[in-house]
């Protein structure tokens, strides 16, 4: 197969290493570009479905980034939601971008907002799905209160805090409960059908289990004060599964409550990953922001 000249990858050099970066060209620099930014767990990986779904903006370029720590981008650190959200936008300006659009996953929801927060007149639109933020950080600065709604992300905390300790043996375990077909129940609930997710999918999201990044996300989020996201730019767009366990309702109010001009929708039949499960829905909403979201953003 003759490669595509319209997509490049590279590691862009950063404050926290290098950051690989996979770009698809088609407007070029000059248009605000759509970035996707990972969750935990994740990687350029997670996108594949997202990206060729028949509605996914194509009118301006994509941005992947592996955030530090994840997929093909090196280093394991104490890692800020500070120092990550710096280097998104290190690699954006590298890559020549003067304004961006964000979507961001769960925990990558984090750091897209804050981007947003200390760029506004950049980034011109934020949309986070799934986001996994203020409740989170609250179930995860007193567990034993927040058992309910959050007992999801405490159990994923614990898998991955044993799977640290494990060390070497962690990713041999994940592949053997992958190969043992045990993988779709440990997903069970955080999408609505884990049988239909194809053998990629499931592949991806055994190979992208990052057992040490996860607790240095999870600690950066514990002690992250979100109060200034008050002052976020853009259009925020708040997205969540109706059946995700793992992102209460109760997130997506906080969130609403915090933001200047945050607007929410509940993607029907999907859970924790509408992105995998419904990659038509999450990418019609992506072309279709509303133009005057970034007139706005940009007045």
């Amino acid at each position: 197969m003759t490669p595509d000249p319209s997509h490049t990858s590279a590691a862009f050099p950063t404050a926290l290493g290098p950051v690989r970066v996979r770009i698809s060209r088609t407007a070029g620099v000059d248009a605000p570009p759509w970035v996707l930014l990972h969750g935990a767990a994740g990687s350029w990986r997670t996108f594949r479905e997202l990206q060729a779904a028949r509605n996914f903006p194509t009118d301006v370029d994509t941005v992947v980034i592996d955030l530090p720590g994840w997929g093909d981008s090196p280093g394991i650190g104490g890692f800020t939601i500070e120092a990550q959200a710096a280097a998104v936008v290190e690699v954006l300006t590298l890559a020549g971008y003067r304004q961006w659009r964000l979507f961001g996953h769960s925990m990558g929801a984090v750091p897209a907002l804050e981007v947003a927060t200390v760029e506004p007149d950049r980034t011109l639109t934020v949309v986070v799905l799934s986001p996994t933020a203020l409740v989170a950080a609250q179930a995860l600065r007193h567990p034993w209160r927040n058992l309910h709604p959050m007992g999801p992300l405490l159990g994923m905390k614990t898998i991955m805090r044993f799977l640290e300790l494990t060390g070497k043996l962690g990713p041999p375990l994940v592949a053997m409960v992958r190969r043992l077909g045990l993988l779709r129940l440990v997903l069970r609930p955080f999408v609505v059908s884990p049988s239909a997710l194809t053998g990629p999918v499931v592949t991806a999201l055994a190979t992208d289990a990052r057992p040490a990044a996860f607790a240095v996300a999870a600690e950066a989020l514990e002690h992250f004060d979100f109060a200034h996201w008050k002052a976020a730019g853009g259009t925020q767009v708040l997205l969540r599964g109706e059946r995700d366990v793992f992102t209460p309702a109760s997130e997506m109010d906080e969130l609403a409550r915090l933001l200047p001009r945050a607007r929410a929708q509940v993607l029907a039949g999907t859970g924790h990953f509408a992105h995998i499960e419904d990659p038509e829905a999450v990418a019609w909403i992506l072309a279709n922001t509303p133009a005057r979201d970034i007139e706005d953003a940009t007045s």
